[in-house]
């Protein structure tokens, strides 16, 4: 019933004009084959499809920020005055402080893997390593935790910051805990935030709050805390493989987009001048 009705749509559908008047011809050949004669209607829906695939390629890059953020180890981003930009947004002042208990299952800077996240718009970083612990003999609790800072700003200086986001994957098993929890500050340091400008997200697991997010107006700076922490207690586990941060703005294309945009619209326009010349 469906198939019946698209092809009725398809049978009343318009031609459109310029490809009417380019309908292809056929004619016999001596052979007995078919020559067809597509020359200029062949042309015409490769122009159109070079004209989409103009389109596909602009799209996607317009969605995907460029970035100097590396894709590796945390240790890389602590080295002195390091900073690097994924579009709009600076990232600079990292720090990290870990402790364990005990102190055998620390978690060091190298153990960390840092993954840049370049959706433009929602840059931010997937921070990736095995915390991971488990009551020791005797049910004493062990812990491990991680303690990272950094600072992000906007390169043009604008304010179009305006949400954080949070999210991790951690579980338990027994009395084990795991979670995040991140201070922030608006518009400032974390040692000196201006007043009204600071705040807390977090997730946990237990009790089940995988994702967290804060709204605010927009700023062109943000400081943050991220604690991360996975405690055994006296009989149980927990583990936390992933913590993911995004930074959200206001939706500004960057200058490259606009560019790649441009490009294909004039692309465009070419191959449809072309085209009706021909």
């Amino acid at each position: 019933m469906g198939t019946a009705g698209n092809a009725d749509r398809s049978r009343n559908r318009a031609v459109p004009k310029e490809i009417e008047s380019q309908t292809p011809t056929v004619r016999a050949t001596p052979d007995g084959s078919f020559l067809i004669a597509v020359r200029k209607y062949t042309l015409i829906w490769m122009k159109t499809g070079l004209g989409f695939l103009a389109i596909c390629v602009v799209v996607p890059a317009a969605m995907a920020s460029s970035t100097t953020c590396q894709n590796t180890t945390l240790d890389q981003y602590l080295t002195p005055n390091f900073s690097c930009m994924s579009g709009n947004l600076l990232f600079s002042n990292f720090s990290y402080t870990p402790t364990a208990a005990p102190a055998g299952v620390v978690i060091g800077a190298s153990g960390i893997h840092v993954t840049p996240l370049t959706t433009t718009g929602d840059e931010g970083f997937q921070f990736s390593s095995g915390w991971n612990v488990g009551t020791q003999p005797g049910g004493i609790s062990s812990n491990q935790d991680s303690l990272i800072v950094f600072t992000v700003s906007t390169v043009n200086g604008a304010a179009t910051l305006e949400d954080l986001t949070l999210f991790f994957n951690g579980s338990y098993s027994g009395t084990g805990l795991s979670g995040v929890a991140e201070q922030y500050c608006l518009g400032g340091s974390l040692a000196s935030c201006p007043q009204g400008g600071s705040g807390q997200i977090s997730v946990t697991n237990p009790p089940a709050k995988f994702n967290d997010v804060t709204f605010f107006a927009p700023v062109s700076m943000i400081s943050v805390s991220k604690d991360i922490n996975v405690t055994s207690g006296i009989n149980g586990t927990a583990n936390i493989s992933q913590v993911i941060n995004m930074f959200s703005q206001l939706q500004v294309p960057e200058p490259a987009s606009y560019l790649l945009l441009g490009g294909g619209l004039v692309g465009l326009g070419l191959l449809r001048r072309r085209s009706k010349r021909s």
